[in-house]
């Protein structure tokens, strides 16, 4: 459903709507982008600080649901672009310690591959991807959110399950 936002009668409330709605799809995106619940939850707040400044400024927004999520990808780009690497060493000696169980090192193992595949594919069938198998989202939702037809969600969440398998074949 495409909802058109007239922000001049009451942006409080649209924000507070929106916020309700994206929040935690927004955070859990972040979460799985950055693998970092802090870097998580200030990307999600950055990304509706942003929202409500363009809503107090009545910048009439089309498709809200769209706009957010471009938002916070645009954050998660601007984060990997400014982020700075961390040894091991480092963190070894500010007391992080990696688990040493074995099944947890096979499964982050196993994640840490999967993601890694998924990372690898173009941006298009990523995003698809994410948001079909991690948010459980229906294939109109992802078509609304990106702005595309639900036929191109579709063929992007096939292919890329397609480019995933064989990765692993």
């Amino acid at each position: 459903m495409d909802k058109s936002l007239d922000i001049k009668i009451d942006p409080r409330n649209d924000f507070e709507a929106l916020f309700h709605e994206f929040s935690d799809v927004i955070y859990r995106l972040c979460l799985y982008k950055t693998s970092n619940e802090s870097v998580a939850h200030d990307l999600t707040q950055e990304t509706f600080l942003r929202l409500w400044k363009s809503m107090s400024s009545d910048k009439n927004i089309e498709k809200p649901k769209q706009y957010i999520y471009q938002i916070a990808r645009n954050l998660i780009v601007d984060y990997y672009k400014s982020k700075k690497s961390v040894s091991l060493e480092i963190l070894e000696e500010a007391g992080f310690e990696p688990k040493s169980e074995e099944n947890n090192q096979e499964i982050l193992a196993e994640v840490s591959i999967l993601k890694d595949a998924i990372e690898e594919l173009d941006q298009d069938f990523r995003d698809v991807i994410y948001l079909k198998f991690i948010e459980d989202m229906r294939v109109q939702d992802i078509a609304e959110m990106l702005g595309i037809s639900e036929n191109l969600a579709s063929v992007r969440i096939s292919r890329g399950k397609e480019k995933l398998r064989l990765k692993f074949e």
